[in-house]
């Protein structure tokens, strides 16, 4: 059974991150509570906001966070996160929010996100929580009500003592469409609509260094999962184009022009590194079994993140 924390028993370096992306028509609010050693052992936490196009890091004492490693439920401050939903009770310079979002049943991943390479001493490991979710509430937001009401949510997280020098990461729900595909390896999830996640990274292991891909699509009621350990290949990367070939099937993705936030990211396991994220954006996705179309949407709602030394030519 996979932990939701794996803290526990470590001393040195190391990070432990959430990320709560809720999505509606009008609004994105992204919330990533997090606990941080550096290399004296010391721990702090913090919770990162965007909110409508604006970031926020928040300080915390080492003791204001609380995390389970049976469940998902992490209390930071005076605010709670639950694979029922969240409440949120901030204050901080510049941003108060105030209220509670309710989460649908939470749409997993079939296996393990990483797969083997769960086994291997990387800086950085992966979970997928939920691909796709139902959200209702209303919060405020410096007194401004927010409506999540038929909104879409995703849940992943990030532990280890530093994120990848160079990794790329994209996400978005896709309308809900029916495929005629009925002989993938794919599997029926029951979800009501689509999603996309994608990351690639350049890591390092046994002296040698290569780019691992990931990616994993929910569409028309199947599960669909690209990547490195299963033989793909990534076959463009730049002019905001990626491609991702597995066998039969290409997955294709088209970025927005770059309008992305500052964040700040682990490094050691102290938060010091730089990154970006474009919150809300919308993102064209294809994907292909030889010459049959399985879809080409576009995601509204979508975000991508890369890192200060990204590989990807934008």
């Amino acid at each position: 059974m996979e932990q939701y924390y794996h803290g526990n028993g470590r001393e040195h370096s190391y990070f432990e991150g959430w990320y709560f992306k809720h999505t509606a028509k009008e609004h994105t609010l992204i919330m990533i509570p997090a606990l941080h050693r550096d290399g004296s052992g010391l721990q702090t936490a913090s919770l990162q906001v965007i909110a409508d196009g604006r970031s926020f890091f928040i300080p915390f004492a080492g003791d204001d966070i609380e995390a389970r490693p049976e469940r998902l439920c992490i209390r930071l401050g005076q605010s709670y996160f639950t694979s029922r939903g969240c409440r949120i009770h901030l204050d901080a310079p510049s941003l108060t929010i105030r209220g509670h979002i309710h989460y649908g049943p939470l749409l997993p991943p079939r296996r393990s996100f990483m797969g083997p390479f769960s086994r291997l001493p990387l800086p950085c490991f992966h979970r997928v929580i939920s691909l796709s979710h139902r959200l209702n509430g209303r919060i405020l937001v410096n007194q401004e009500t927010w409506n999540f009401h038929q909104g879409r949510g995703y849940i992943e997280t990030d532990w280890g003592h530093s994120f990848p020098s160079s990794y790329l990461w994209a996400q978005c729900s896709l309308p809900a469409k029916d495929t005629q595909d009925g002989k993938t390896e794919a599997a029926s999830v029951g979800s009501p609509a689509g999603s996309l996640m994608f990351t690639a990274a350049r890591l390092k292991w046994g002296g040698r260094r290569f780019t691992a891909c990931s990616s994993l699509v929910t569409y028309g009621g199947r599960q669909y999962r690209l990547s490195t350990y299963q033989g793909a290949k990534l076959t463009r990367c730049g002019g905001r184009r990626i491609a991702l070939r597995q066998g039969d099937y290409t997955l294709q993705l088209i970025l927005p022009q770059e309008n992305s936030l500052a964040l700040k990211a682990p490094r050691g396991g102290a938060m010091e590194r730089t990154v970006y994220e474009n919150p809300r954006c919308p993102l064209r996705c294809s994907l292909t079994r030889g010459t049959q179309v399985l879809f080409d949407e576009t995601g509204e709602t979508g975000s991508f993140e890369r890192a200060e030394d990204g590989f990807l030519s934008l």
